[in-house]
């Protein structure tokens, strides 16, 4: 059960940084337009990266338990989440 534990909290460390570059790229985009539009994105930036630093402390949290019935669908949030981002980010740089 700790490599299904370390597997979570790796893609959660990735999605954390992942979500780091999108709300960098938003902040990018607020300073060449300084709109509602820009400033809204920016704060939706910080609470995906907020959403994703809960999910890795959500993770630790049932570290000390060894039954599957939270490892495999924490697996599945956290691939789901980190699929999320990569699409969204790759529509930010496109």
């Amino acid at each position: 059960m700790i490599h299904i534990w370390l597997i979570n909290i790796t893609i959660a460390m990735i999605s954390i940084v992942i979500a780091g570059l999108i709300a960098f790229e938003l902040f990018q985009v607020r300073k060449y337009s300084k709109t509602r539009l820009t400033i809204a994105l920016s704060f939706l930036g910080s609470i995906l990266v907020l959403e994703e630093l809960v999910i890795f402390s959500a993770f630790m949290m049932w570290s000390s338990y060894d039954n599957p019935m939270y490892a495999y669908p924490s697996m599945a949030i956290a691939t789901l989440s980190l699929l999320g981002l990569i699409i969204l980010y790759y529509i930010l740089r496109i």
